[in-house]
């Protein structure tokens, strides 16, 4: 018989499940799915899994999706073996393939990814980049790993990782690439930071402050890097790998739930959304090749049989180790025979209560007996496996468990309800459930109240345990199994968040003024939550004034931003006040795969004035592929944009305009698009301007059948981009019209760029394109595959794959003209 109790406050991370945390209460269907896919058998075994080893095995990668997803599950499911993964940067400077989010934002979402692919890996999940106001962040591609580290701060970085090191105390260290030309430099510069770290992370001497916080020196025993190269569709290694030293081997298939390795790793991989991963993987993979590159004592081995080598692997090695106490020793040897017992027996719940208990009682023994000389290289071990005991005995036992807030998101000063609600057969008795929170928050009972001045909620998470214990609060439930008081701690349903006492949309989040064109005002709007537009305070540099136009309520305002007669070539931002305290915008996304996201970011609205001269009116039409904000800058620059839809191509609606723009990635993006392109190519020939912004060979670009005429984009990318955003540019075509109307562009429209020139460059192309720029990185052959253009009949096709969407974004001014240029008329 079953009670269910309402305490305080769904389910702790269980292993089985594929679904991301919900933003808000489970709804019945909700519940009813997650209970589809959790399984209290499945659940049962992944959790006694868990007991099998006393390894941790930490990969350091720079972004998320580094991770080696495959591998990472077989050490998990075949060899019990703990996940962490480290990641040095959020991933915020990289591309987006579901949605508009860039930069910080882009972070955020990247990191939620990362939570859910951790998830479904039974990881651990640490971050040392604190987002993108921090020198630790992703900035794009690189080729130089030092450059880059000294980019982030290499003292920075190697803090962090060394703090990393100390606080998971992981066995085996994994490279997720190799430090090799042809590899990303940021890449590179993880594996450069991941043996400075452990050079220093077992000198107590070294960040001594995080040894006076309490985290004692570690030295990582072995630390692999891959065995195979990385090249593909990106990258191109110029060097070998290193020799195989130790292949990691694991069955066919997961004996639970029938996949294979890489099929599980690929449930973690298709958390990685933005960068369009997750894939079908057919055919099993049973071995993965590495080399051990480093060892804390003495030199590396040249070959190994196991990856256990030489570690404590075991509760069973925890016995065998010098010093440890007679008794202690027995009782770990007691406690290894349960667990492989308990691992026969996991489809009876009483048999494995029961030997659960057992395996509790000897490891609370060990933890009472463990010399001092000891502990800083075993009680970790030991502390990880009594909480993976409790949640085993709370599955084995029949508890079900949520906890979840009542209430929206909370500020400042407010108090909200957390409610834990209990589903446990008799035998269980509640003893307690505490709501442990963070500082600036206090927990009574089953509420919890912001303090007057509490930090606002963190959305760029610095750390995920899949055991629980994660967010701003969490419960902390005391329940008697038998004759032990498990302690399980349960993570929220939905994330108890503290937001700014009130907020402002400010509109548009950019502006540029054309002083090419008659300058007129912008008309803007301001809206407020939980403050009146009265308490809003903006400050512009003098000549600009913000005028209110329109009605004008509490919580609404509309103005019109004037720029002086003659600004010239200006740029400031926009930063208001309310409230007497800098305003904050909510900025707020939902996904599927990782639920909600409310990410509070400080209003700034850079404006920027632009020269750049029209080409002689006629309309622009624009195909999106919804990655991009070239359509939008278009119109603010004075541009009259007609965007096409699916049904405006599928019905040739294009036909009388001069010029069509075609996004990044629309061809792979939009079936519409790709049905059209024999009519796109007809109306080319009759005198239509085809302009192809940049796009990827898997974004349906078919060399021989998308462009007008022939046009390959280089592959692997690395060697076809151009990474340093200051290259220089030499002109190839010094008359060509696309460089010379509307406007002249020069050296000034090069200056300022952000991040880099461009990537996916052309390679090869028929002879009617012409090449209009050459650039390239220190140290590289010139690249002429940036701008292309060609006569093709009465018309013209021209591609580029300069980054111009992301330098629009940025508002620099030359991406400006240059895009004024691009939109010409094939003649005029």
């Amino acid at each position: 018989m079953t009670r269910r109790l309402f305490i305080a406050s769904l389910p702790p991370a269980l292993l089985a499940t594929r679904m991301p945390a919900f933003a808000a209460p489970a709804s019945d269907l909700q519940l009813i799915a997650k209970q589809k896919l959790e399984p209290a058998i499945v659940t049962m075994h992944r959790r006694l899994e868990r007991l099998t080893s006393t390894l941790t095995f930490m990969t350091t990668g720079a972004h998320p999706d580094d991770e080696p997803s495959g591998l990472l599950a077989s050490l998990r499911h075949v060899y019990g073996i703990r996940p962490v993964l480290y990641c040095i940067t959020r991933g915020e400077g990289g591309q987006n393939s579901i949605g508009a989010e860039r930069g910080s934002v882009l972070g955020v979402l990247r990191t939620r990814e990362m939570e859910e692919a951790s998830r479904s890996l039974d990881a651990s999940l640490a971050f040392g980049g604190r987002g993108h106001n921090d020198s630790v962040h992703d900035f794009g591609f690189s080729k130089d790993p030092n450059a880059t580290i000294d980019r982030w701060g290499r003292d920075r970085v190697v803090e962090r990782m060394t703090w990393a090191f100390r606080q998971y105390k992981p066995d085996i260290v994994m490279n997720c690439f190799l430090d090799v030309p042809g590899q990303h430099g940021q890449h590179r510069a993880a594996v450069v930071a991941t043996f400075i770290t452990a050079d220093i992370s077992g000198n107590p001497d070294e960040y001594p402050e995080q040894i006076k916080a309490g985290l004692a020196p570690w030295s990582v025993p072995k630390i692999y890097s891959p065995a195979y190269g990385g090249g593909g569709g990106v990258y191109d290694d110029e060097t070998p790998p290193p020799p195989t030293t130790l292949t990691v081997t694991a069955p066919e298939r997961d004996k639970i739930s029938g996949a294979t390795f890489p099929q599980m790793g690929e449930w973690s991989r298709s958390c990685h959304l933005t960068q369009a991963m997750g894939r079908w993987r057919p055919e099993p993979q049973t071995e993965w090749a590495l080399h051990l590159a480093k060892v804390a004592k003495g030199e590396p081995a040249k070959t190994e049989k196991d990856i256990r080598e030489g570690l404590i692997a075991t509760v069973g090695d925890i016995a065998n180790v010098d010093g440890m106490p007679a008794s202690a020793a027995d009782a770990m040897r007691n406690a290894q025979g349960l667990i492989d017992e308990a691992m026969a027996d996991y489809g009876d719940p009483v048999v494995v209560t029961a030997k659960l208990l057992e395996i509790g009682k000897a490891v609370d023994e060990a933890r009472k007996q463990l010399p001092q000389e000891l502990h800083d290289n075993i009680a970790h071990r030991l502390e990880r496996k009594t909480r993976e005991i409790d949640l085993a005995l709370a599955t084995a036992s029949g508890m079900h468990i949520r906890a979840f807030t009542e209430g929206a998101d909370i500020k400042a000063g407010d108090t909200i309800t957390i409610k834990t609600l209990v589903d446990a057969p008799e035998s269980v008795e509640i003893q307690s459930a505490e709501i442990i929170a963070r500082e600036g928050l206090n927990a009574a009972g089953d509420q919890v109240t912001a303090s007057a001045d509490a930090a606002l909620t963190n959305p760029l998470t610095e750390q995920f345990d899949p055991l629980g214990g994660n967010g701003d609060a969490f419960v902390r439930l005391t329940a008697k199994i038998g004759d032990r008081s498990a302690v399980i701690d349960v993570d929220l349903e939905d994330a108890l968040r503290v937001l700014p006492s009130a907020s402002l949309e400010l509109k548009p989040d950019a502006v540029v003024f054309n002083t090419a064109q008659e300058l007129a005002p912008v008309a803007m709007t301001a809206t407020v939550t939980n403050a009146k537009t009265d308490d809003l305070k903006i400050d512009l540099p003098e000549g600009w004034a913000m005028n209110k136009t329109g009605s004008t309520s509490e919580e609404a305002a509309s103005f019109d931003l004037q720029p002086p007669a003659k600004p010239g070539e200006v740029r400031f931002a926009i930063e208001p006040e309310l409230l007497g305290k800098e305003a904050y915008a909510i900025n707020t996304f939902s996904y599927p795969h990782i639920g909600r996201s409310v990410v509070p970011t400080k209003v700034s609205v850079p404006v920027q004035t632009v020269g750049a001269e029209l080409p002689a009116n006629h309309k622009v039409g624009y195909i999106s592929g919804g990655n991009d904000n070239v359509g939008l800058w278009m119109k603010r620059l004075g541009i009259d944009v007609v965007e096409l839809s699916p049904k405006d191509v599928e019905r040739g609606a294009y036909r009388d305009l001069k010029t069509i723009v075609v996004g990044i990635f629309a061809f792979g993006r939009r079936k519409d698009l790709a049905a059209a392109v024999p009519a796109l190519h007809e109306w080319v020939k009759k005198g239509g301007h085809l302009v192809t912004l940049y796009h990827r060979p898997s974004d349906g670009w078919n060399p021989e059948t998308v462009p007008p005429a022939f046009l390959k984009i280089g592959s692997p990318s690395i060697r076809f981009r151009v990474t340093d955003a200051n290259s220089e540019v030499d002109i190839l075509e010094p008359d060509h019209p696309l460089l010379n109307y509307p406007n002249k562009i020069g050296p000034e429209d090069w200056a300022n760029w952000d991040k880099e020139r461009g990537l996916y460059f052309a390679s090869e192309w028929d002879e009617a394109y012409k090449p209009l720029l050459a650039m390239s990185d220190a140290g590289e052959d010139k690249l002429k595959g940036s701008l292309v253009s060609a006569e093709i009949g009465e018309g013209r096709h021209t591609h580029t794959s300069l980054v111009l969407h992301h330098q629009l974004d940025k508002l620099v001014p030359g991406a400006f003209r240059l895009l004024a240029n691009l939109v010409q008329p094939a003649k005029h």
